[in-house]
């Protein structure tokens, strides 16, 4: 009999993987942690019953994610990143050569483990001497900083439920983001599958377009996530992603390349709807 791992995209869909095996199972004491070996896109990592990243496409979601921002920022030299415990953002990250320090601030270090034992692509700079990983609340660090990131970019589990991913997506986190950004600085987080939350995408749109003066959404095609279109909130103190500042262009990208980044801003109505006017590029 096939062993297959399923997933509520919603009350009445569901996604499918066909899995060879689990390959590590233990409760944290943050969240339910597993890693399956999927057919389709081989070793994954699983919260709290969530597909968070597979070593077949995470490239897409940690280059979009990591790239808009480096590339529109003139020069990034202080990155943190909020979450990411799985390593592929810092590896991003870390591929920018002004990239001078970056922090890394994941509240599981049971994630990090993990992700060293099983998604060795993903954590392949997490030993890069520029980096630094901190193992506690990235709300309440955030707190503490103030004008210090060039970037900040946000990878956390969705704000469904009562995981520790839920209070990166309050106004309070939004308002931390913000002080703790240098003058010019700009920070990106995942706004999630539209399809089936699209009061995400509304709620935290409207809320970072309230904050900053500049705001962006933009989109990726990631086969993990529900429905496979995903979005990204960009909250920007100056620079535009739309006018790219960085001279530098990613090398050796599978996804990103910056007529991707251009056309990632396009959106179709049924999202534009969900924005502020401020957010609606013409």
């Amino acid at each position: 009999m096939a062993l297959w791992f399923d997933e509520a995209a919603s009350a009445h869909h569901q996604l499918r993987w066909k899995v060879r095996r689990c390959l590590y199972s233990v409760r944290s004491a943050y969240q339910d942690i597993q890693v399956i070996d999927t057919e389709q896109f081989g070793p994954s990592l699983v919260l709290d019953g969530i597909m968070q990243t597979t070593a077949g496409d995470e490239f897409i979601y940690h280059e979009m994610l990591a790239h808009v921002a480096l590339v529109t920022h003139p020069a990034p030299e202080r990155v943190l990143i909020v979450g990411g415990g799985d390593g592929g953002t810092a590896r991003e990250v870390l591929r920018c050569p002004t990239v001078r320090a970056a922090t890394m601030v994941e509240i599981d270090p049971a994630v990090v483990e993990a992700a060293r034992r099983f998604l060795p692509a993903h954590t392949a700079a997490l030993d890069d001497p520029r980096l630094e990983v901190r193992f506690e609340d990235g709300a309440a660090f955030l707190s503490r900083h103030d004008a210090e990131y060039d970037v900040i970019l946000v990878d956390a589990t969705d704000p469904e439920g009562d995981g520790p991913g839920k209070v990166l997506y309050t106004p309070e986190f939004h308002a931390a983001v913000r002080q703790a950004l240098r003058p010019r600085g700009l920070y990106i987080q995942h706004t999630g599958a539209p399809f089936y939350n699209p009061e995400v995408v509304r709620d935290v749109s409207a809320d970072v377009a309230s904050r900053f003066p500049l705001a962006r959404l933009f989109s990726a095609t990631i086969p993990t996530y529900p429905g496979g279109y995903f979005t990204f909130i960009v909250g920007s103190l100056g620079p535009d992603p739309l006018q790219p500042e960085n001279p530098w262009t990613p090398t050796g990208t599978r996804w990103y390349t910056p007529a991707v980044h251009r056309a990632a801003f396009v959106l179709p109505p049924y999202i534009a709807d969900l924005l502020p006017a401020s957010m609606v590029v013409g």
